[in-house]
Order: C-alpha cells, then structure tokens, then sequence
C-alpha cells in the first residue's frame, strides 16, 4: 500500500499502481470547476499515471491556466482522432494559437471542406456525450523508440535520444488511435464542455474557452494580423528546415548552427531597417513611434536597435519613457485586494501626457517630469525638450496600443508597433512551444542575471503578469500598424544552460512555483544545448543572458 497526503491533510492508503483518478473524483465537489490534473510531489501527473510510492497530493481545476492546458491538448486529440477516421488523407499540423483559438493548418492536396468538418464534429461531440475514454500507456524508452519508429517521425527519435535512457513515455489511446503529447490529458472526452470548428485559410479553428470561463465558448476573433506574424516565420523556419526542435537538435549536433545564427539575425536586422525605412518615408507627418508588447518580448534592445536604423536615415530618436507620467502613488488606483495597481491605464496622467506630446509635435519647449520610484512622486528636474525638424520620439510602454493614451494626437502622425517573441518552433507536427514559456524563460533568466531575482520570485510573480498582459496589451494587439517578431529559433538551445539550474535550484517547499518548474524542465530535457559565443552582442538574445551593447534604457 502508498500513503497520499490529501491537501485537506488526510491520508489515502491506496494499492501501489493506483493512480489519482479516484480521488479527484471524491473531491471535486470542493473544487469550482472540473480536476483535471494531479500533482504528486509537487510535480503535475496525468490523473491515470499509476503511482508506486508514498507522497503529498494536490490537484489542478481546469479554470487555470495549466487546466486549461490539458482541456486544449484533450480538445487537439480528439480532434485529430475524429479527423483520421472521417479524412485519413488529411494531414494537420499544429501552427499557432490565437487568443482561446488554435491554428491548425491542412498539408494535404485535398483541402478539407464544410461537409467533412460538419463530420468531425459530430463525431467529436458523440466522443463528448459518450465520455470516450482517453487510455494512457507507460512505455520504456526503448519501446517507445520502436513503436515511434513505425507509427511517427524521425521528429519523435530526435526528442526521445535527448532523454535519458531510465525514463519512462506516455502513450496515449482514444478510439484505438495512439497519441503522443507533451502533457496530460483528462480521463475522457466528457470533460470537454465546448468548442468549435471553422474553416480557417488553409486550415481549421479550434475555438474553446478561454481561462477563467471554461464551460463558455467565446466567439472566435480574427486577430489577422498576428496570425500573419506567425504565418510568415513558421514559413520561414520550415523554408530553412529548422522548424522543429528534433531537426535544431541536429544542427546542434552536427555544430552547424553558426549559419543559422546569421541568418536569424539578418532576418531581425532586415525588418527593424525596413521599419525604419517606412517612418523615414513619412517623416513629415510620422513623429512618434508607440512600442508595446509582453513580458520578456525584447522591447528593449528593438527599440534601441529601430534606434539606430532610424539615425541611419538621417533621423533624430528621442526617447520618452513612460514610467515618467505615472500618477503619485497617493493617487494610483487599488486593486480588489487593497494592492496598487501600476499596470491599469488609469495609473498613468494621460492628460498630462497628451499635453506634453502635443505641445512638442507643435515645436514647444516642454519640461519633462521625472517618477522617483522611491518616494512614488512626480518630479520636475530641470529636464526639458523640444523637438528638430527630423526629430521621432519613441516611446516604449505596455499602453502603447491603446488608442486612450495618445487620443490627442492623429493617427498620421504616430506609428504602433507590437513587439513579441511569437515562436515558430515545435517539439512536432502536434506538439508546439507555448510562446509563453518562452518569455518565462526568458524573463528568469534576466531576472537572475541583472536584477537579482531568483526563479522562485519570478515564477511566483508569473501570474500577475499574464493577468496584466491579457488585461492590457493582447485586446490591442491587432491595433498595431506594424508587428514585430522577436523570436530566435535557437534561443531554447541557448537559454537551457542558464535556465537549468535555476529551475533545478526551486525547492519543493516553494508549492506551485515547484510545480512549474518542473513541467519547464521536462519541457527543456527536450533540447539539446547550445553555446552563445557565435550570437552577435546586438541581438535580442543578449537582452536575456547578458553581453548586449544596448542598456536597460532607451
């Protein structure tokens, strides 16, 4: 018999072998929303993983964000179970998400049409009615190269060499169908409340709930633009045959990756002149460049780098820094939970703001105000500003979308650009990187190289700040004029050695923090390594793991 500490601090004596399952069916009633996942020592299992020794237990609702991880990885599956039956000549690739929405695009020379899809869901929604189990298998490694071998990809073969050779892979079954997926996945289709299929470009939409509202099926949003951003460097990648993690491996491997360092960041270099190509060509009306994006999306060293191309052109960049306009502390809004909230417009003297920006695209001398972090008060130090004839202020800041905060000024006379590290990369054709755990990773690793942060802080503070980007910069994403994607295909392989041992060092005591950086480092196990020496000291990556000429400030 096991022993399970239950979060409620009773114990469960069950037989070895037994998995979770049962007991997330005896507690769901104290939970708001479905158990879909379980977590053993600290480490999130598949709720019919089999479990041989004694340990502490807790559980994932599907009304998170890692809940809803496994509800959209389920939803894939019985997607393309149902697909396989109805059009086994169609040929889906997992591409990109968009919003509560996922991407998949149809390979095949026979496009899918509405007949079929109108099949697939319905055989979908049987699936659902009928609570379809969803079995899992653990397999060695080695047969699970064998039957990988014979069922999938040299994709698969590469991802498995980088694992050692003691671990054990999930396999799973719907309908007889075997899957293999980076994750958990609920019980049975039956957990699966809604969702939606539609025709897409070359593809279909999967739409489903959104976190925090999983039994609601919004109604899918066209975010055209971005989904051209990733359209085009997923057409790229795959253009130089590094779209997947298996085939990057193999350039590492074979030490051949310097070429593809170069042509990344030729690509990068070529964008940012030809952004600033097109401020140069309206520089009459064109007088202020508005820069937001998430998190850890290299905002910083774009900036700077756009900088520089516009000085190429004959043109004057002036930094404004919008930390400068928040409002005195006294006078920022609270949250719910009596805390400041700096991320909400509110926090920032719009007016004051549109006051100044106008009075210097007039040609006026304006004094600059000045936030001292420290006493949370507006200063003036003396500095001002005014603007030349070939002058550009650029302007970088999580509101630099929203319409509300340069309301004054036309739109001829301002340029938005999105910024964010929208990965092309995936570990196969079912199985893609969460561009989120991307600029996590890219986030701790500068938090602990240059802001003296460990990973704990940083993977605790996770929330909020993905609270405040859906809040604040994804509803205005789409409103951008340019987008800029500042993902490195190889950055995962460069990240890894800085990455790893600050996972590794997250104790257990730290409780979800542990628990993330666990699912980070099975996700990392998948890469192989790769030095630095060969990336240029201007490129984004440098924002991260350090060696960059540009500064923290613009």
């Amino acid at each position: 018999m096991i022993k399970l500490k239950l979060p409620n601090g009773e114990i469960s004596q069950l037989p070895k072998g037994s998995c979770l399952l049962p007991l997330a069916e005896e507690l769901k009633t104290t939970y708001h929303s479905p158990i879909v996942e379980g977590i053993f020592e600290g480490v999130a299992v598949d709720l019919q993983r089999p479990l041989f020794h004694d340990g502490d237990v807790d559980f994932i609702e599907v009304n998170t964000e890692d809940g809803m991880r496994v509800y959209t990885r389920t939803l894939l599956f019985m997607f393309l179970a149902a697909a396989q039956k109805i059009c086994p000549d169609a040929d889906f690739e997992v591409r990109n998400s968009l919003g509560s929405a996922l991407f998949l695009m149809d390979k095949s020379n026979v496009p899918i049409n509405e007949e079929a899809l109108a099949k697939i869901t319905a055989s979908m929604q049987a699936m659902q009615e009928d609570k379809t189990p969803i079995a899992l298998e653990r397999l060695s490694k080695k047969a699970a190269a064998e039957k990988f071998g014979a069922l999938c990809t040299d994709d698969h073969l590469q991802l498995l060499k980088q694992i050692p050779e003691e671990s054990r892979v999930t396999v799973y079954y719907l309908n007889g169908q075997p899957g293999y997926f980076f994750g958990s996945m609920c019980p049975h289709a039956g957990y699966i409340s809604c969702f939606q299929l539609l025709l897409y470009e070359k593809g279909i939409i999967i739409n489903y709930p959104d976190v925090g509202s999983w039994n609601v099926l919004p109604p899918f949003e066209d975010r055209r633009l971005l989904h051209q951003a990733f359209q085009k460097t997923e057409d790229w990648v795959t253009m130089i045959g590094c779209e997947t993690i298996g085939k990057l491996n193999k350039i590492i491997e074979a030490n051949k990756y310097e070429n593809i360092i170069r042509i990344m960041e030729g690509l990068h270099e070529k964008k940012i002149i030809a952004i600033a190509d097109m401020v140069a060509q309206r520089k009459e009306q064109l007088k202020l460049i508005l820069i937001a994006g998430p998190s850890s999306s290299g905002k910083t060293s774009t900036a700077q780098r756009l900088s520089v191309q516009l000085a190429v052109n004959g043109l004057h960049p002036i930094a404004v820094s919008m930390d400068n306009y928040y409002l005195n502390r006294v006078d920022t809004p609270k949250k719910s939970d009596g805390t400041y909230d700096f991320e909400c417009l509110e926090a920032i003297d719009v007016e004051l703001f549109n006051e100044q920006l106008q009075k210097l695209l007039a040609g006026e001398r304006v004094l600059l105000p000045k936030y001292n972090f420290r006493t949370g008060c507006r200063e003036y130090r003396g500095e001002e500003l005014q603007m030349g004839a070939n002058s550009v202020l650029v302007v970088e800041g999580i509101h630099g979308l929203n319409e509300k905060l340069t309301a004054s000024i036309p739109a001829e006379n301002k340029l938005k650009l999105y910024i964010s590290a929208l990965t092309p990369m995936s570990f196969d054709e079912h199985n893609r990187i969460n561009t989120t755990d991307v600029r996590l990773l890219r986030r701790m690793v500068r938090d602990s190289r240059f802001r003296a942060r460990d990973a704990v802080t940083t993977l605790d503070q996770w929330d909020d700040v993905r609270y405040g980007e859906e809040q604040y910069i994804f509803p205005y994403q789409c409103d951008a004029d340019v987008m800029f994607n500042t993902t490195v295909i190889y950055e995962l392989a460069v990240l890894k050695k800085y990455a790893e041992p600050l996972l590794q060092a997250v104790p257990k005591e730290s409780g979800r923090a542990y628990t993330k950086a666990q699912r980070l480092l099975r996700l990392l196990r998948y890469v192989k390594s790769m030095e630095d020496d060969a990336i240029p000291n201007n490129s984004i990556l440098r924002e991260f793991v350090g060696g960059s000429i540009f500064k923290e400030a613009l």
